[in-house]
């Protein structure tokens, strides 16, 4: 329609021709929006990949205005719509917008192949080390290279802590997932550095192909075009493996430091003495202290031993891997643009095997090369040097959610014993409203259970805190976690202790304070009984003394006047002084599972082996 206005409807084209299309696309922009829909749900576990998510529809918006600068631009009456240079922009227009969707599934692809990758890390997070060493020798082929990725993982997470001093209360998995959560919202980021060096990519291939067609005059510009971008798509692979390569190498030299050795005895022998050193660590660990340790080493970065790893800056690696995505989807964009109408006369001169060899180097990079170099990157980056945002952020969440469920547990143990109530009562009632026996129930129906239990939240309350408090699966909970917490309630983490200062406040988190109301009053009144303003950082609290006891009692709201404003800076240290590291790392790893790929007993959610 080269030439022709937009803004001439009624004379150019018909205006029934217009809104049978127009209704046309009003059905497909209401399934793209369902489907966005379900992708934001899907993202919401995360603010991490609802940041990635919101990155994209920016550039995907930059991109949309662009193309309607371009489309007022050929109104103009002294502009010819048909002519090569705006053909050349809106052709340009179209490469930004591809290579852009490019990194939006280059991203996907590289979170979807890791995601078996951080569920075992989890798991690796929860063994013993001592059943790892009896599954070294114990493994079969098929379970070889499961229990290799787990004893992988331990050695990695034990040369961590030794190096920088942590506890073993550290959650080293949930840190090496924030430091990939934290590149991945990265990948969309592209500066003018890397914009600079991509157009210096694009005017070396146009020279390349100018040098062959004047090399060659007899071969059509276009299929010199094709042997460059073949070329050039094969060369990307080799560096793809090049650096592969070096990650591996890098990671092993990572392994060969915290005793990693290819005879099994040897092997074995290092990983007793590892759980022999982590038992005595585990017995006079005391989670309080852990957590003040947890927060000084992250001011502390450089104060380790040394490991050299030739050729390894984090800054200048991750630079590169980023250029590598940007060049494997500028391929893309090529590919689709100056390649995909020229598939049949290829075919046709040189056969089957130059057709495969356009799309396989771009196959392979994406599918089988990005996940595992994005991995190792993380791995080496995350460990040869302390990333200080990324231990800040997994520190403060460690500590807001151990926080958060013991005092939750508490309170709930509370309410129950002032009905009289047991674990056996409360897992009953779950099971009533389980009746599929899936083992999980919806949000509002445990939020009901537990307002039996004398536990009185508003839906819009408990809604906010079971995000907080549980691993949610499509808005239900495996009620297993909720027992587990209330078996907790009565261990040393929420124990009784002398007695409550007759003078000492009790601080609760706000979305714990209970509500008073009936439950026809609370969406109505919810804000003038239950609101707390002005809002505050979560889990902020006064210090409060070592008399004072770890349990709290719930505080009622019948009397809110009286409540001093809570701290937005103070924080009790003394908190889980006298608990053992592993009662909180068990109130952390409440939702672990047994993990089928590796012989038992293998996984020991409790510790029991320390």
């Amino acid at each position: 329609m080269a030439g022709t206005s937009l803004f001439r409807v009624g004379d150019v084209v018909e205006l029934w021709r217009v809104l049978l299309h127009l209704s046309v696309l009003v059905v497909c922009l209401l399934l793209f929006e369902r489907a966005l829909h379900l992708l934001e749900r899907r993202a919401a576990v995360s603010a991490k990949y609802e940041q990635l998510l919101s990155k994209a529809y920016r550039e995907l918006m930059i991109l949309g205005l662009i193309g309607l600068g371009l489309k007022l631009v050929k109104e103009a009456p002294s502009v010819d719509g048909g002519s090569a240079t705006i053909t050349a922009f809106q052709v340009a227009d179209l490469t930004i917008f591809i290579l852009a969707l490019a990194l939006i599934l280059q991203t996907v692809c590289i979170f979807l192949r890791l995601r078996k990758h951080n569920v075992r890390a989890d798991r690796a997070e929860l063994l013993s080390t001592e059943d790892l060493a009896d599954a070294v020798v114990s493994a079969t082929s098929s379970q070889a290279r499961d229990v290799q990725e787990l004893v992988h993982l331990r050695l990695l997470r034990h040369l961590f802590l030794a190096r920088f001093d942590l506890p073993q209360l550290f959650p080293f998995s949930k840190y090496l997932r924030q430091a990939q959560n934290n590149q991945i919202t990265h990948m969309t980021d592209v500066g003018a550095p890397m914009w600079a060096l991509l157009l210096a990519v694009a005017w070396s291939l146009e020279g390349i192909t100018d040098i062959l067609q004047h090399s060659e005059p007899d071969l059509p510009r276009r299929r010199s075009l094709v042997i460059v971008l073949v070329g050039f798509a094969w060369a990307l692979l080799t560096v793809h493996v090049a650096v592969l390569v070096y990650f591996r190498s890098c990671v092993q030299q990572l392994l060969k430091a915290a005793g990693m050795a290819a005879d099994p005895p040897t092997l074995e022998s290092h990983l007793r003495v590892i759980a022999r050193e982590e038992a005595r660590a585990w017995t006079k660990e005391d989670a309080g202290q852990a957590l003040l340790t947890m927060q000084k080493s992250s001011l502390v970065p450089e104060a380790v031993a040394r490991i050299d790893i030739r050729w390894f800056s984090r800054r200048s690696w991750h630079f590169i891997v980023m250029l590598l995505l940007m060049l494997n989807g500028f391929y893309l964009a090529l590919v689709a643009q100056c390649v995909a109408y020229q598939i049949g006369i290829v075919y046709e001169d040189s056969g089957l095997a130059e057709v495969l060899a356009i799309p396989l180097p771009l196959v392979l990079n994406t599918l089988i090369l990005q996940p595992p170099i994005f991995r190792n990157l993380v791995l080496v980056s995350s460990i040869f040097r302390v990333d200080g945002t990324t231990l800040n952020e997994v520190v403060n969440h460690f500590r807001e959610i151990v926080e958060l469920r013991s005092e939750f547990a508490a309170s709930l143990w509370n309410s129950m014993q002032a009905k009289t109530l047991s674990i056996g009562d409360l897992q009953t009632e779950l099971e009533a409203c389980d009746p599929g026996h899936s083992g999980a129930i919806d949000i509002e129906n445990m939020r009901l259970v537990l307002r039996r239990c004398g536990f009185h939240l508003s839906s819009f309350r408990f809604n906010s805190l079971a995000r907080l408090l549980f691993e949610l699966n499509e808005m239900q909970i495996e009620y297993a976690q909720l027992l587990k917490l209330i078996e907790l309630a009565q261990t040393e983490i929420c124990g009784t202790s002398a007695g409550v200062h007759p003078s000492m406040p009790v601080y609760h988190h706000p979305l714990l304070r209970q509500s008073v109301l009936g439950e026809e009053d609370e969406g109505t009144t919810e804000g003038v009984g239950n609101s707390y303003l002005p809002p505050h950082p979560l889990l902020a609290s006064m210090p409060v003394d070592s008399s004072i006891s770890r349990r709290t009692v719930v505080v009622s709201t019948r009397s809110n006047s009286f409540l001093p404003p809570r701290p937005q800076l103070g924080r009790s240290d003394s908190k889980f002084q006298g608990v053992s590291s592993r009662a909180l790392c068990d109130l952390f790893h409440i939702d672990c599972k047994l993990d089928p790929n590796v012989p038992t007993p293998t996984v020991d959610c409790n510790f029991a082996h320390v």
